[in-house]
Order: structure tokens, then C-alpha cells, then sequence
């Protein structure tokens, strides 16, 4: 693992929706407060750490970029505060700006918190559209699981690529080339490959806080909106998502929509690797633990809940206000369990914190007056002269009141229809030293793959929540404890510098990857160089492969035809005298036959089964037997009945079953399968083999390839310039096979055997007007 000291990466660029501050209004004052969420109390506590190992110094030199109207000059910051925000009031007077930059647009604190703050500028009318509409009203509850309240409006996928293109403004106007830009959140999906088409060798990652849909709720959006997303999100080189699901619904949307190569965790997109890639989300667990064992606020908040509870035990939640959380799922459970356990009555409480969000949207205003309204109507239903059963808070909590009510709490009921991961049943574990507690907790929070140890819920199924704060509340102080102890362990394990750390690694890892797998794509130099050496030479044997290198790939091999202009362009290029022009391919012989055999071009079909020299007959060296078939081709049927887009194409020597209009993900499976079962065919067959392609799998005749082949033509022509052009594996064995100072080139920007690399398969018929043009 790199060091501290190996590290590639100078400062830590955080890119996100808000600043981590915002001013508020605290008793008619305008104050500065530290803003709420995982992200930013994740970031803070790697701000304070200081030593350590692994990449600590990066954490000392953050620059913090986000959306600036929250953070306004204050008018007064209270005593408490003032030396942390000194440096804010001489930033706002204009008495002091960080170092090449204007007072105005960065601030600099070096007190407590290392961060320089970077605003962008959102204009409130594209930021209603972009956060409030397109971030809101449909990525939020379509990422969460509600398709039915998603709203598609063109005007607000306009807005949401103008404010992306606003944060890509800033990062690349504050950048180093040593930086770590790490992009978080739905709200920036466009920005890595923003970053990427501005500086190619940028070092980008990506990290979602909620959940990734699967295929079938991603696939509702308009087909340019999707697929923007994604691609945006692959200019990264790292993404991170919370849970192994989340990456693996990432990496199917991928495959089905883009197409691109899937391996293992590693997406294939032009000459990069990006790695997809779960990293849970930790907390500072020494904060939270060491604040509930030992800190004077805490115990005093800790007094005055044991003086209001008396006797009572305490159920505990605490969500932001949204839909995502199930607030109203969970009042009807805990109304069900006072039904069904009456028992309860009286000597339990439930305290339920509702954190304010979003007041200004009418669903959450309509949101909260439903919940008013159940929790008045359950108090209703059995509170008593001396007990209410539910005890509702709409506010935030400061930090000690918070440990306090996590650690005297029997029973965490944290209970969401979808999270991304739910930090706060992580933080009820830290703090439980009192009394151990029981954490309930919805299977439907990415924390769910950590704490195997809690009681896992249904949060929708009103029963089964009952009868798990039954069960909570009757699970001897024993189990609690045991239970606790192993959860408390894991977190303490993989905490938030855990997570921070993984991910930088892990982005040096893939950087190096990256390097090794870097090929050569031909440059104006290499090109030029290319071409005084074609123009010298005296005999030249040029190879071409056909599907994708001279035609571009279809869905219907048939209809892969030449063009005008390539037949033209190889009409001119084998008319000259010094030009040996061969196709290489593993097409049939009657199909090659149709379209070049007029021409003064040599044709090899069927991966060398085949070869006709200019205007006479094709010569095969197999012998004619065909029984082999028949065993395979009823194998190949019923592939192709289970694997819808499939087909397979019979040819002399071989039969190849194609998949590359199958859903990638099923293709991929299905052809591996098929792989296997065939090669144990094959392999009571001396005179057969599986060979693959591009989406294609073949069992042919063997003794015989592209490469030996081509090996076996250039033996029998004298030539001093040998080239030769392919993008399937199968033109790696000519690769392979000719001489050291042949001209190899890979059409595609993927690792190959080949000497270089071009970009696609337009870049061919360029390069063949160029060898036209030489006199």
C-alpha cells in the first residue's frame, strides 16, 4: 500500500452540493454553524487528524468546493465561537484572502477546521430547476425507490448541465495537477467527465451517499438524460458507493445501456480502467464512544433525560424529514406494537426526532402535518393522565444531548424505506456504554450489510416492526451486550479514516493500473513516421482485418457491408504495383467473395481456412467432413433459445454463436457457460477448438488461425514494410505472429499486442487515404 511519504496526491479537492458552513439565525443573531449530513462531519473529523499513517497529509490541505449563497457575512458570532471564526470576519470585511485568489470568491481558515472554501455561483433560477427539480423531484425518490413521484421536466435537465457546468468551472480554475478531486453526491453526476475532456490525466473519484437504482427504475429516464449520467460519472477513475449492491446495480445499468466492457469491478472506457467499488461509510468512532464514556456535557444531558424518563424505558429515532426515512411506516408499526403488546403500556416511551428539511416544499410541509397528526392521534388513543406514549420533536439536537439520548436509549429504531447507508445507527452503536442497548434497523439501509448483528426489519411490514420492539425489549441485558460488543468492534474497525484511506489507496492503485494498461495511440509524429516508411519501402504487404476495422460492427453481420468509398479505397490501394493488399477475416469465403473478388486483393476467410490470390479459386487445405456439427449446433440452439439477441452463424470450418445483441450482462454469462460445456466437448475432439471473439464464441477447425496464416503468407512474399490492422482478439494472433519490425496496429484504445493503437474504426479510411496519396 502507498505510504504517506509515495503518496502522488498534494491536496484533497471535496467537491459537493453545500460548503461544509452556512449562517443561520440563532436567537435574532446571524451566526456561522457547521452544516449537518454525513459528508461534512465526515470531512471534518479527517480535517483534525493529524499524523498518523497512509495519507493523513492530504487531509491537512483540503479545499472544500460547493454551492456559496448559504455562507453569508454575519453581523455578530457569539463569544463561543469567536476563535474559530476570526479569520471569517476578516474575510468578509475584506481584510484578508488566501493566496492567488480574490477575497471574494475563497477563504482560508487555519484555526480548527483546515479547509479553504471554494464558492460557485448558482443564479436562484437555475438552482430551483437543477436542485430543487431535477435533484429533488427526480433523482431523489427515483434513486430511493419511488418511481411514481419522480417528475421528468426537459427544463430541468437543461439547468442541472448548467450547474454542473458551473462546478466544473471552479474545480478546473483552483486545480493542480497533483490533486485529488473527489466528487461527491447525484447532485454532480456530469462533473468527473467534465474534468476528464478538460484534463485527461486528472485524478477523479466519485462517491454516492444514496442508493443506485437497479436497471429497470434507471431505464425510466429519457434515454440522453441516463445516459449522460453515466457517462459523466465514468470520467472518474474510482467510484465509490456504500454497499456491494449499490456498485453491482451501477455496473449492470452500464453494461445494458453504454455497453462497455465489464471485468470483475472494472469498466473498460477508451484507454482507462475505472474501477466501481463498495466503500461503506464509517464514523469517528473515538468521538462519539469517548464522548458518551467521559465528557462533562454529556453527563449532565444524560441527568436530565434519567430525571424525565423515572422508570420508563426509552425507544429512540432520529431522521431528517423525508419520505425515504418511513416516519409514518413507523408510527403505525409502533402504534401496532401498543396494540398487540399491551403490557407495554405506561412503562415504555418513545422519543421521536424529526430534524427540519426542506420546509419550503409542499410535500414536506404535507409530510410533516401527517406526522403531526398520527403522533397526536397515537398519544390520543393511549396516553394517560400521567403518560404519553410518544414524545415528538421537531428540531436539531446539539451534540451532548444527542450521545446522551443514543446511549439511554433500550431500543434504536431506525427504521428507513431506502438509505444509502444511515450513519446514526452506527453513531447508537458507539455510544451504548450504560446500558446496551438493541438497534432495530430496516434492511433496507445500506448500513444493514455491516450490523448483522441488529434485528433486521421490514420497515413496510407494520407487524413485524412490533414484534421486534417486543423482542428488544425482552432480550436479556446478556445478549445485548454481546451483541453490541461485536458491532462495536467493526465500527471501530473501519471508521471514517478507514473509508477515506481505502478510497485513496485504492485511487493509487488504479492510477498505476491505468499506467501499466496505458497504450500508444499513434500521434501526428508516430503517423508521420508511419508514412515515410510506407512511402520508402519497395514491397509492402498491408493486412486488414474487416468487422471493425474496414466496416464498422452491425447487429446484422449481413448488412455489415463496404461502402463506396472503402471499396474505391481499396480498388486504389491494391492498383498500386509495390502493394501486396490482403483481407484477413474471420468471415466466410462467399461473403468476401461477393464485394472484393474482382479486385487485385488477396482474401483469407475463416480465420485461414480459406485463401484466394487475386482472380482465382480459393484453396482449402481441410478436409470435407461436416458430422462434427451436428453435436454442436444442437448445443449452440439451445443457447440461443435462452439468451435472447443471440444467433448463430454456420460457416465450412467453424459455427459461431454471436451475442453481441444480447443484454450484455446475459450474453456475458451465457457465453461463459457455453464456453465451458464446449470445451469439454472439444475436448474429446483432436481436430476442433473454441476460439473467441468480439462478442462472438467459435468452435472451428483446428490447426490453423489468423496468425499462422498471416505468418505463412509473408514467408512466401519478399516485402520490406509488413503492417497490419485489427480490433478483435482473434488479430491479436497476427500481432503475435509477424515479424519484430512489422507495423501493428489495434483499432480501439485497449491493451493489445499490437505496437499502436487508433482510436476507432473511422481513423482506418484515413489513414488508407494517406498511403493513397503517396507518390
Amino acid at each position: 500500500m502507498p505510504t504517506k511519504a509515495q503518496s502522488r496526491f498534494k491536496r484533497l479537492i471535496v467537491v459537493s452540493y453545500r460548503l461544509p458552513f452556512k449562517t443561520v439565525i440563532d436567537n435574532g443573531q446571524e451566526i456561522i454553524i457547521q452544516n449537518s449530513g454525513g459528508l461534512v462531519s465526515a470531512i471534518s473529523a479527517l480535517s483534525e487528524k493529524k499524523g498518523g499513517e497512509g495519507p493523513a497529509e492530504i487531509y491537512q490541505k483540503i479545499v472544500w468546493i460547493g454551492k456559496g449563497d448559504d455562507l453569508v457575512a454575519p453581523k455578530e458570532v457569539p463569544p463561543s465561537r469567536r476563535p474559530v471564526w476570526r479569520l471569517v470576519e476578516k474575510f468578509f470585511s475584506g481584510k484578508m484572502s488566501s493566496p492567488n485568489t480574490k477575497p471574494s470568491s475563497e477563504l482560508l481558515l487555519d484555526g480548527s477546521s483546515k479547509y479553504q472554501l471554494v464558492p460557485v455561483e448558482i443564479p436562484a433560477a437555475i438552482n430551483d430547476k437543477y436542485y430543487g427539480g431535477f435533484c429533488n423531484d427526480l433523482i431523489w425518490p427515483l434513486f430511493h425507490h419511488f418511481p411514481s413521484m419522480a417528475v421528468h421536466n426537459e427544463s430541468y435537465f437543461e439547468n442541472y448541465v448548467t450547474a454542473n457546468k458551473l462546478f466544473a468551472d471552479k474545480i478546473l480554475s483552483v486545480m493542480q495537477p497533483d490533486d485529488f478531486i473527489w466528487i461527491h453526491d447525484y447532485q454532480l453526476f456530469l462533473v468527473p467527465e467534465l474534468i476528464r475532456n478538460k484534463y485527461p490525466n486528472a485524478n477523479v473519484s466519485f462517491f454516492l451517499h444514496i442508493p443506485f437504482p437497479g436497471f429497470e427504475d434507471f431505464r425510466t429516464m429519457p434515454r440522453h438524460w441516463r445516459n449522460s449520467i453515466l457517462q459523466g460519472v465514468l470520467g472518474s477513475d474510482l467510484i465509490g458507493f456504500h454497499t456491494y449492491d449499490y456498485s453491482q446495480y451501477f455496473l449492470r445499468t452500464v453494461s445494458r445501456l453504454l455497453g462497455h466492457e465489464i471485468t470483475m469491478n472494472s469498466v473498460s472506457v477508451g484507454d482507462r480502467i475505472v474501477k466501481v467499488d463498495a466503500y461503506p461509510i464509517g464514523i469517528d468512532y473515538e468521538k462519539f464512544n469517548g464522548a458518551a464514556i467521559n465528557s462533562k456535557p454529556v453527563d449532565i444531558e444524560r441527568k436530565k433525560i434519567l430525571g424525565t424518563l423515572k422508570n420508563l424505558k426509552l425507544i429512540f429515532s432520529i431522521d431528517r424529514l423525508d419520505y425515504s426515512k418511513g416516519l409514518l411506516h413507523r408510527l403505525e408499526a409502533f402504534e401496532c406494537f401498543l396494540e398487540t403488546y399491551p403490557e407495554w403500556l405506561g412503562k415504555i416511551v418513545f422519543n421521536m426526532i424529526v430534524i427540519p428539511s426542506r420546509d419550503s416544499i409542499l410535500q414536506y410541509q404535507n409530510m410533516k402535518r401527517e406526522i403531526e397528526s398520527a403522533v397526536g392521534r397515537i398519544n390520543g388513543k393511549f396516553s394517560t393522565m400521567a403518560w404519553r406514549p410518544i414524545i415528538y420533536q421537531y428540531k436539531s439536537i446539539p451534540f451532548a444531548e444527542l450521545v446522551a439520548l443514543y446511549d439511554l436509549s433500550l431500543v434504536g429504531l431506525i427504521t428507513p424505506l431506502r438509505d444509502g447507508m444511515n450513519l446514526v445507527a452506527k453513531e447508537y452503536v458507539a455510544c451504548q456504554v450504560t446500558q446496551k442497548g438493541v438497534l432495530i434497523l430496516s434492511e433496507m439501509a445500506g448500513a444493514a450489510a455491516e450490523l448483522s448483528e441488529t434485528i433486521l426489519i421490514n420497515p413496510a411490514d407494520k407487524h413485524e416492526v412490533a414484534d421486534a420492539i417486543n423482542k428488544a425489549l425482552i432480550m436479556p441485558e446478556r445478549s445485548r451486550t454481546i451483541l453490541i460488543a461485536r458491532m462495536q468492534k467493526r465500527i471501530k474497525t473501519y471508521t471514517v479514516f478507514t473509508w477515506a484511506k481505502d478510497i485513496i489507496d485504492n485511487m493509487e492503485l488504479i492510477k498505476k493500473e491505468q499506467e501499466v494498461r496505458k497504450v500508444n495511440v499513434i500521434s501526428p509524429l508516430i503517423e508521420s513516421e508511419i508514412i515515410a516508411l510506407y512511402q520508402n519501402a519497395l514491397r509492402r504487404v498491408i493486412f486488414l482485418d474487416y468487422d471493425g476495422t474496414l466496416v464498422p460492427f452491425s447487429k446484422v453481420p449481413e448488412l455489415a457491408v463496404p461502402g463506396a468509398k472503402t471499396i474505391t479505397q481499396l480498388k486504389m490501394l491494391s492498383e498500386n504495383p509495390k502493394n501486396t493488399v490482403v483481407i484477413i477475416s474471420g468471415r466466410d469465403k462467399n461473403f468476401l467473395n461477393e464485394w472484393f473478388a474482382d479486385n487485385n486483393i488477396y482474401l483469407i476467410a475463416e480465420h485461414g481456412a480459406f485463401l484466394k490470390s487475386p482472380h482465382m479459386d480459393w484453396e482449402c487445405t481441410l478436409d470435407s467432413d461436416q458430422s462434427w456439427k451436428v453435436a454442436f449446433l444442437a448445443v449452440l440452439q439451445r443457447y440461443t433459445d435462452r439468451c435472447n439477441g443471440s444467433f448463430i452463424e454456420e460457416k465450412f470450418s467453424s459455427l459461431a454463436w454471436h451475442y453481441r445483441n444480447a443484454p450484455q450482462e446475459i450474453g456475458q454469462i451465457k457465453a461463459k457457460e457455453l464456453k465451458e460445456e464446449v470445451r469439454a466437448m472439444v475436448s474429446h475432439e483432436n481436430k476442433l477448438q473454441v476460439l473467441e471473439g468480439s462478442m462472438v464464441l467459435e468452435v472451428k477447425r483446428s490447426g490453423f488461425d489468423k496468425g499462422m496464416a498471416a505468418s505463412k503468407f509473408v514467408a512466401n512474399v519478399k516485402s520490406d514494410f509488413i503492417m497490419a490492422m485489427g480490433d478483435d482478439k482473434t488479430d491479436e494472433d497476427i500481432f503475435r505472429s509477424l515479424p519484430p519490425e512489422s507495423i501493428t496496429i489495434k483499432i480501439g484504445i485497449t491493451s493489445s499486442l499490437a505496437k499502436y493503437n487508433l482510436a476507432n474504426q473511422n481513423e482506418v479510411s484515413r489513414i488508407i487515404d494517406r498511403f493513397i496519396e503517396c507518390k
